[in-house]
């Protein structure tokens, strides 16, 4: 039973009960509404506090990331761009820094730490890289892939979330996310794994390559957002009462524990189960970062594909691996609260422009939407997204184009 159904029931059971009790016991009614009363300066400051905190964390912190800045980057990836993904790698270690946020900036300000998000839109047959970044870390993000990738270009463009209107009676969006199917001290499986095997891949450019079958009258947007991993404070009450907790390398510890049993030590344990263990270590070595993976699917509502939809759900498939981890699509419904769960589900025109709003803001670990997030280290996340060398399969002709610098002999 979830949540909202559990406190639905319960509070339909408390309304009739209160009913039945008035009508056949209106004596008894009014002794126990007397005692009730005579106690709300004890209860009701308890029960206030406890309904206004998750509306005050929600407006503070809602007013803090609205307040911030972002800027939209197309990335023009080069003819030389690298065959690999070692260069987002690189990047991505380079980019991984800590923000102490106090529980005064928390509270009282609603400081969070902001997210960046890599992007991929796709449609009319081509492919587009985007990167979601704030104002100021533009500078630092652009002069680290620029290290990694010497021939990229970046354009500041219109946010392309905000190019087009909803519009209910012609279209139809549907959105998707993503989340790991174990516990996040298991690992992707990683580009050097791929990169070395028999049978060399690159799963992500197999993914763009996927994409680039979007036609005219559909796009599908993939967002890719990621923080820098650390403590935190999080949206419960109970979580501000102890200082914040980084549980990653403690839940590895009990994974890597209940893997051993009762061998207990790993040299008695068969191969392929030494071989996770060191693939949960090995993890633990790089940068980590929080995550947040969904998929966006619009189109004119004639042109609607339901195998559009069943090949977005599976398409983070290749990413698994039946004895490490892999991405499990979970209905975005499942992370709205109640009421607004059911509003949305009794009005889909709503819930669609709702999803198109949360995607353009991004908001997947603050206000108006907190997604089921999860941990990748930076190889994984260099294997999930990087920049792949442009063809004319994949990329549009304006991707294309290279910026052309002016001859040196031209008067100035």
């Amino acid at each position: 039973m979830t949540r909202g159904v559990l406190l639905r029931t319960i509070l339909g059971i408390g309304a009739l009960g209160v009913v039945l009790l008035i009508y056949f016991a209106p004596q008894t009614a009014a002794f126990i509404f007397s005692i009730v009363a005579a106690l709300l300066p004890l209860w009701l400051p308890v029960l206030l506090a406890l309904a206004a905190w998750p509306l005050w964390l929600h407006a503070v912190r809602s007013l803090y990331t609205s307040s911030i800045s972002y800027t939209t980057l197309e990335l023009k990836p080069g003819p030389n761009t690298p065959k690999t993904a070692k260069p987002m790698e690189l990047a991505l270690y380079s980019l991984y820094y800590r923000t102490e946020i106090s529980l005064k900036n928390s509270l009282l300000i609603g400081m969070v730490r902001l997210p960046w998000s890599f992007e991929v839109r796709a449609g009319s047959h081509t492919i587009r890289y985007y990167l979601h970044v704030p104002t100021h870390h533009r500078a630092m993000i652009e002069s680290r892939l620029r290290a990694e990738y010497r021939d990229i270009d970046f354009d500041e463009v219109a946010d392309y979330t905000h190019e087009q209107t909803y519009n209910p009676f012609t279209e139809r969006i549907s959105m998707f996310e993503f989340a790991l199917e174990k516990p996040d001290p298991y690992p992707l499986v990683g580009y050097t794994a791929l990169e070395h095997s028999k049978d060399r891949r690159d799963i992500f450019a197999e993914l763009v390559e996927d994409l680039a079958s979007v036609g005219n009258g559909e796009e599908v947007w993939m967002s890719l957002m990621l923080r820098p991993h650390q403590r935190d404070w999080g949206t419960s009450l109970r979580s501000y009462l102890k200082p914040p907790v980084d549980s990653l390398h403690e839940d590895a510890a009990s994974e890597i524990q209940r893997i051993i049993g009762a061998a207990g030590d790993v040299r008695g344990l068969p191969a392929q189960k030494q071989r996770l263990v060191t693939a949960i270590e090995h993890g633990l070595q790089k940068p980590s970062f929080d995550c947040g993976l969904r998929v966006l699917y619009r189109a004119e509502r004639d042109l609607w594909s339901d195998e559009r939809v069943v090949q977005i759900k599976k398409l983070f498939d290749r990413f698994g691996d039946r004895e490490l981890n892999s991405f499990i699509c979970y209905d975005p419904f499942s992370r709205i609260g109640w009421p607004r769960k059911d509003l949305l589900l009794a009005a889909p025109f709503l819930a669609m422009n709702f999803f198109l709003r949360v995607f353009s803001r991004r908001a997947f670990f603050s206000p108006p939407y907190y997604g089921k997030s999860f941990i990748l280290n930076t190889e994984e996340l260099a294997t999930l997204w990087h920049l792949i060398k442009p063809s004319r399969a994949t990329l549009s002709g304006a991707a294309q184009t290279r910026r052309l610098e002016p001859p040196d002999s031209l008067p100035i």
